[in-house]
């Protein structure tokens, strides 16, 4: 299988980065990976699921695997965010990515196993599978998978701000005869907020939401406060650019 083949080549290339240099300890896992989805960068992202893929080879635990799956769903979204970002003609660059995406989603997937269940450990799995859904093929293929992970979610805890942000996503992509239904992804992309005003996924989601609902100006009000909360939202910014 194609993606299992890419999922061993990132595990090697995080074998030689550990044997490369000293092994970061968990705290400075989890702030590096921090630090990689605020700047958006996708190879720090990896360099991280390299590292927490070999320190679980080792001495496995339950953070060390709930880093694991955070860092591959890190790396799913940032390079999903590359990938939207090329021309519909670069084919060969779409399936590279596409391959490296699901790569990081199996690996996230596979780490999420042993973990108890909890709202953001299902909202973790709904987000894995979103990363997934590229085509209305997969989407069908998906759509139950993540339904099912997101309710879950929010059974477990209504207040699980990204559970909320999770939830909003269908309702915001997906073509009206489909289920979408603007109104309710800003309702439920609100809610986040209100639960979370600093949550920077439910911030650029609502700006988008604001886009499609033909109010511009509630959309560039999102994508400043993000920009100003986070000076690094490349979305944001390339947004703000490139308004007249």
């Amino acid at each position: 299988m194609i993606v299992s083949r890419v999922v061993a080549a990132v595990a090697l290339a995080g074998a030689v980065l550990a044997m490369a240099g000293q092994p970061r300890d968990l705290q400075s896992l989890g702030a590096a990976l921090d630090d990689a989805v605020r700047s958006y960068d996708a190879a720090a992202a990896t360099a991280v699921l390299s590292e927490a893929r070999v320190a679980r080879a080792s001495a496995d635990s339950p953070q060390l695997a709930e880093l694991h799956a955070r860092a591959a769903l890190a790396v799913a979204e940032l390079l999903r965010i590359e990938l939207e970002g090329l021309a519909a003609g670069e084919t060969e660059q779409r399936r590279l990515l596409g391959l490296r995406i699901d790569a990081a989603a199996e690996d996230g997937l596979q780490a999420l196993g042993g973990l108890p269940e909890t709202s953001d450990r299902q909202r973790t799995l709904a987000d894995l599978i979103a990363t997934m859904i590229r085509s209305d093929f997969r989407a069908k293929k998906h759509e139950q998978s993540f339904k099912a992970a997101v309710a879950r979610a929010l059974e477990l805890d209504q207040g699980n701000a990204r559970a909320w942000v999770s939830s909003a996503k269908p309702f915001l992509f997906a073509e009206p005869e489909q289920g979408g239904d603007v109104a309710e992804a800003l309702r439920r992309l609100d809610r986040a907020l209100e639960l979370d005003p600093g949550l920077e996924p439910a911030r650029l989601l609502r700006a988008v939401a604001h886009e499609k609902a033909g109010d511009p100006e509630a959309a560039e009000r999102d994508w400043r406060a993000a920009l100003r909360a986070n000076p690094q939202c490349r979305p944001a910014r390339e947004q703000l650019e490139s308004r007249p």
